[in-house]
């Protein structure tokens, strides 16, 4: 199952826009303060949904992302070249959203391995939570050229909820 949702998932370019031609819908999801994400719908039936975030830094400034649901996992691809202002806290924002609204396992992070800068996108990722993806896991062989690292989201069963 994870092959085939990863394989549809890194058909995704790492611009983070899907290389589909499908018409597309968007449709609010989530509003609240700074965040708001919109779901992508398509006419094909399919088992993975493209998730729009986009961050409010200022009246003049937002962040966006283009990301993948699939099954218990988000997975997110990061654009070529220096990442805009405030793409931190918008990451932040949609590690807050996942972890509490999407009820998922695993939010994937992928990036260009030749990229000048990651090293530091690694230290990043590792001190937001994320992991190196190991080798041996089943998505890590259809990679490539993309470094992966995954934040594992322990889910918590609350009588709250």
């Amino acid at each position: 199952m994870i092959n085939t949702q990863a394989r549809a998932v890194l058909r995704m370019n790492t611009a983070g826009q899907s290389t589909s031609r499908d018409l597309t819908q968007d449709v609010l999801l989530y509003k609240d303060g700074k965040l708001t994400v919109k779901q992508q719908v398509t006419s094909l039936d399919s088992e993975s949904s493209i998730l729009l975030f986009q961050y409010q830094l200022s009246e003049q400034l937002s962040w966006s992302m283009q990301t993948v649901l699939s099954g218990h996992s988000l997975f997110v691809g990061l654009p070529n070249g220096e990442l805009l202002k405030g793409t931190k806290e918008g990451l932040t924002a949609v590690l807050e959203f996942a972890e509490e609204k999407l009820k998922i396992n695993h939010v994937f992070v992928w990036f260009m391995k030749n990229r000048p800068d990651k090293l530091l996108l690694t230290r990043t990722f590792c001190y937001l939570g994320f992991e190196l993806v190991k080798q041996d896991h089943l998505i890590a062989s259809i990679a490539g050229d993309l470094r992966l690292m995954v934040y594992t989201i322990q889910q918590t069963h609350s009588s709250e909820e």
